[in-house]
């Protein structure tokens, strides 16, 4: 008798060490969540930016959350960049999405793949001087000057764009920021600005820049995730599905309340 619960009970603990080992497995090998490397930025209030606890936060990062708390097969790490960097980023396979605001353009779309789910609008605007009237288009800036803020962002590629094919009626001048812009069009160095109409807005709150949004639009898009064209096809998918979800159920809409003030949500 003694004899038989010494074999049960060898059994029982071999039982529990292959068990054990197995469970380590999981969490080591293939059961381990796949790690999925989000390239960020961190001077962008509201989409990307460092709190007063110097974390990173904004609507891109809040986004992400939901997504993370709702798909168990992955983890998602940040790597914070320049905007200029992200995409050369995104192509050298050191980041597998791309996520900062990006709009579409062709010349993005024959090097980088870019998801089908837009999640938030993006309409560029002309942003001239409270009192200038004069500027209702491109066509109206001969012999003037737009300021922006950089080369590698969709702005710079519409308004160059634009001003290549009509032989290039006005001058093109950069600015570091876009309190600086501000600055430079209140200054008379420049006379105009392209962005989005909500960030110009934000700009008159915080910068007291005084500028008006010129209506319609000069290029509308929505934002959309950048993922590698030649790896990033099943991690496309995925995050399309996620971003249909998170639209289907307000999800998305409430964040673009909540960070944005107002629903920007691509429909």
């Amino acid at each position: 008798m003694k004899a038989a619960q010494r074999i049960i009970a060898a059994a029982l603990a071999f039982a529990a060490a292959l068990s054990a080992n197995a469970a380590g497995s999981a969490k080591t090998g293939k059961g381990k969540p796949r790690e999925i490397v989000v390239g960020a930025g961190s001077a962008s209030k509201p989409y990307w930016y460092l709190d007063e606890r110097n974390k990173l936060t904004g609507f891109e990062k809040a986004v992400f959350d939901e997504i993370d708390a709702r798909r168990p097969e992955f983890t998602i790490r940040y790597q914070v960049q320049d905007f200029s960097n992200l995409l050369l980023s995104l192509e050298a396979g050191k980041v597998d999405v791309a996520a900062y605001q990006l709009e579409y353009n062709p010349e993005r779309a024959k090097k980088y793949l870019y998801g089908t789910v837009g999640y938030t609008t993006f309409p560029l605007h002309l942003g001239v001087r409270e009192d200038d009237f004069s500027i209702r288009s491109f066509a109206d800036l001969k012999g003037k000057t737009v300021v922006l803020t950089g080369t590698a962002s969709n702005d710079y590629y519409v308004t160059n764009k634009w001003n290549e094919e009509h032989g290039r009626p006005f001058k093109i001048a950069f600015e570091s920021t876009s309190a600086l812009a501000c600055e430079a069009i209140a200054s008379g160095r420049a006379d105009a600005t392209v962005w989005l109409a909500r960030d110009i807005e934000r700009w008159n709150k915080e910068y007291d820049a005084h500028l008006r949004v010129v209506q319609p639009s000069v290029y509308d898009s929505d934002a959309y995730y950048i993922f590698n064209k030649r790896t990033g096809a099943e991690l496309r998918d995925t995050f399309d599905a996620a971003l249909k979800e998170l639209k289907d159920d307000g999800t998305l809409k409430r964040l673009s309340l909540e960070w944005l003030g107002g629903d920007f949500t691509a429909k």
